[in-house]
C-alpha cells in the first residue's frame, strides 16, 4: 500500500471506528444500566474532550485552538446551549430507541435544517433533494411500523432532538462567522462552556441518592464497574470523533468526507443490531436501507449545489452523522473548510 494512501487511509478508519465506537457506547450506558444519567454522560464527555485536547495540544500533536476568553464565550454561550440542549434530547430518545431506529430518524433532522435554510439564508431545495427527503419520510414510517417494541417517549424525543438540532446547526451557522473559529475552537469552547451546565443539570435533575444508594451495594459492584468503563470509554471517543473529524477532513475533500459520514451510518445499524438484543425484523432492515440510501442521495444533491454555486458562495455542507449526538464537532469542521481539497 502506498504511502499516500495509507495517510488517506489512516484517518478515515479511526474516524469510522470513534463514530462506531462512541454511538455503541453510548446506547450502552443510557439503556443497560440501571440508572441512566444522560447529563452525567454529556459532562464526561465534555470533560475528557477538554482534558484530553489539552494534553494532545502539550504533547505536540496538531490540537490548536482558541484560549477562552470573555467575547468569544459569551458570544458563544448560546450556541453552546443549543447544543447541550442537542446532546441532551439524543441522549433521552436514544435511552427509548434502537441504534438502528435512531439513525433512520435522525436523517429527518435533514430536512429540518434544509428547510430552516431555505427561510433563514434563503437557501434552495433542488429536486434531488426532494427525492431524498422522500426516501428519509419513507424510511421513517417503515421504521415506526415496524417498530416492535414501540415506545412513545422515544418518539417524542427523538421529535424533540430533530427540532433542537435543526436549530443548533442554523444557529452555528449564523454565530462562526463573527467569532472566526476553527477545527478544534468550536469543540474546545462547546465543551468548557457546557461542562459546568451538564454537572449542575444533572445533580437538580438525576437521582444521585438511588444512584449511590444502588451502586454503594457490594451486590451491584459488578455492574458498577462496567458503568464505569463504559463513561471512560465515551470520554475517550468523544475526544476520539473531535480529533478524527477534522483530521479526516484535511487528508480527504469535503466531498470524500461527506460521502463517508453517509456510507457510516450503515456499519453503525450493523453493529447494533449485532450487538443489542432488540429485535431484528426484515421491515426494519429495509429502513435502514431506505435510511442510508437516502442520506448518499442527500449528500450528492448537496455536493452538486456546492459545484455549481456561483464562485466566492457558501453551501452549508450536508449533515454527516450523529456519532456523539455530537454532530458539531463535523459540522464545524466542513464549516470551518468550505473549500477543502
Amino acid at each position: 500500500m502506498s504511502s499516500t494512501l495509507l495517510q488517506t487511509a489512516i484517518p478515515i478508519l479511526a474516524y469510522c471506528g470513534s463514530s462506531i465506537t462512541m454511538t455503541l457506547v453510548n446506547k450502552l450506558v443510557l439503556s443497560s444500566f440501571e440508572y441512566h444519567m444522560v447529563f452525567f454522560m454529556l459532562a464526561v464527555q465534555a470533560f475528557g474532550s477538554v482534558a484530553l485536547m489539552v494534553l494532545a495540544h502539550h504533547v505536540g500533536l496538531s490540537v490548536k485552538y482558541r484560549a477562552m476568553n470573555k467575547k468569544d464565550a459569551t458570544t458563544w454561550f448560546p450556541v453552546a446551549c443549543s447544543q447541550a440542549l442537542m446532546l441532551y434530547t439524543g441522549g433521552k430518545a436514544l435511552e427509548y430507541l434502537n441504534v438502528p431506529l435512531f439513525t433512520v430518524f435522525k436523517n429527518l433532522t435533514i430536512i429540518a435544517v434544509a428547510y430552516g435554510e431555505k427561510w433563514v439564508f434563503k437557501a434552495s431545495v433542488t429536486p434531488l433533494m426532494l427525492t431524498s427527503f422522500s426516501l428519509m419520510v419513507l424510511s421513517s414510517i417503515v421504521g415506526a411500523w415496524n417498530d416492535m417494541t414501540f415506545n412513545g417517549h422515544g418518539y417524542f424525543w427523538m421529535s424533540f432532538n430533530c427540532l433542537a438540532s435543526a436549530t443548533f446547526v442554523i444557529h452555528m451557522r449564523k454565530v462562526i462567522k463573527q467569532v472566526n473559529f476553527k477545527d478544534f475552537d468550536t469543540v474546545y469552547f462547546n465543551n468548557l462552556l457546557t461542562l459546568p451546565l451538564y454537572m449542575i443539570m444533572s445533580l437538580l435533575m438525576e437521582d444521585w441518592t438511588g444512584f449511590t444508594s444502588y451502586y454503594s451495594n457490594p451486590v451491584n459492584s459488578a455492574e458498577l464497574y462496567s458503568f464505569v468503563r463504559g463513561m471512560f470509554v465515551s470520554g475517550v471517543a468523544a475526544f476520539a470523533i473531535s480529533y478524527c473529524s477534522p483530521w479526516c477532513l484535511r487528508t480527504t475533500s469535503s466531498t470524500t468526507y461527506s460521502m463517508i459520514g453517509a456510507l457510516n451510518k450503515l456499519p453503525i445499524a450493523l453493529f447494533a443490531m449485532l450487538w443489542f438484543p432488540d429485535p431484528i425484523t426484515a421491515g426494519g432492515v429495509l429502513a435502514v436501507m431506505l435510511g442510508f440510501a437516502a442520506g448518499l442521495v442527500y449528500t450528492h444533491a448537496k455536493n452538486i449545489q456546492k459545484r455549481d454555486a456561483p464562485q466566492g458562495a457558501q453551501v452549508l455542507p450536508p449533515p454527516i452523522s450523529m456519532d456523539r449526538l455530537n454532530q458539531n464537532n463535523e459540522e464545524t469542521a466542513n464549516l470551518a473548510h468550505p473549500s477543502s481539497k
